[in-house]
């Protein structure tokens, strides 16, 4: 026999501690009894059966309190072995945070969206663990794999431009730096998710793409923007606006959404593509296609699966206190006859 919460087991020195400080107190009373009652009267007024039923009554409801206890402790016996299949998803999201995301052809723009959409995405999220790459001329790791989703979101709500120095998307950087996050557990699916909007993807993607596929990383990637574009904000380190980026000739730079290079990365590894324009991204679509995903990696596993045996003591507790609220402390009408 095991007990599911064994830690529980200590409340059962309760019960002799309680039964001390019982015996304690029926000391005490009889010891001021007999300074008033006679002890040759006791047994005429039927105080010693009273107090004989007394006890059996404290005995019943500590005995009642120790089944209990060890019905929360969950007593188990009867040990089987079952197979259970895992499935599992490690998501990495690689989230463009470069000046070009603050563009607001999306609401409020295209940074604070994609932050809203990935964060209703991890939520969707069960049992499969996320980690989070911030990029923009470099790369970084905000998260490593977690199922702690509260603190992904929080780490997600920081994304700023302010983060990375060094301007640009080198999405290369961003993808080695995602497979970095990666353990060798097995029979979990690995997803890289890039959210970007496309516009300078670095030198080096062939070499990224191929490691991808190496490691059997499924890329998926959400385009934010619209073809039209939109003027990218000139901030200052205080989050202050100042205008428009402008080129070196004055003119205002204007950011459009690139998906050329998105749909190639996505079919090299056998991924899936969606835009994320003024009608925001359609995160259903995007966790079913991870959920199709997690359904082809599985792990059979045998593990050894207890009875839970908690109903025996707890009834048995039942039954004392039923029992005891028959032995009363009250005179029986044979015993207020005899005092008559």
């Amino acid at each position: 026999m095991r007990f599911a919460h064994p830690e529980l087991l200590w409340l059962l020195f309760l019960v002799p501690c309680l039964w001390m400080v019982f015996v304690a107190t029926r000391a005490s009373a009889r010891r001021r009894l007999r300074d008033f009652v006679d002890p040759r009267l006791q047994g005429v007024l039927g105080i010693e059966a009273r107090d004989g039923r007394r006890v059996a009554r404290a005995a019943l409801r500590l005995l009642a309190l120790a089944l209990a206890i060890l019905a929360v402790a969950r007593p188990q016996w009867g040990a089987s072995e079952v197979e259970v299949e895992q499935e599992g998803v490690d998501l990495v999201v690689a989230l463009d945070i470069s000046r070009s995301m603050l563009a607001e052809d999306i609401k409020p723009n295209r940074l604070e969206r994609a932050k809203l959409e990935i964060g209703d995405l991890v939520e969707s999220l069960d049992g499969d663990r996320v980690g989070l790459v911030f990029f923009a001329g470099g790369a970084f790791p905000q998260s490593p794999l977690t199922v702690d989703y509260s603190a992904a979101r929080l780490f997600l709500a920081q994304a700023d431009p302010t983060m990375i120095g060094s301007q640009g998307t080198d999405l290369s950087s961003a993808l080695l730096t995602a497979l970095e996050l990666f353990d060798d557990e097995a029979g979990r699916a690995r997803l890289v998710l890039v959210v970007t909007d496309g516009e300078d993807f670095g030198d080096d993607l062939e070499s990224a793409t191929a490691a991808l596929r190496e490691k059997e990383v499924t890329l998926y990637a959400v385009g934010m923007g619209t073809a039209e574009g939109a003027p990218i904000p000139d901030v200052d380190d205080t989050g202050r606006r100042q205008g428009f980026v402008r080129d070196d000739d004055g003119k205002v730079v204007m950011s459009r959404l690139q998906e050329s290079e998105l749909l190639s990365l996505v079919s090299a590894t056998e991924g899936a593509y969606a835009r994320a324009d003024r009608g925001g991204l359609d995160v259903e679509r995007l966790r079913a296609e991870i959920a199709s995903v997690e359904g082809s990696v599985v792990k059979a596993q045998r593990i050894v699966s207890y009875q839970d045996r908690y109903a025996w003591p707890l009834g048995a507790a039942l039954l004392l206190l039923l029992v005891e609220g028959f032995v009363r402390d009250r005179r029986s009408r044979h015993e207020e006859g005899v005092v008559a």
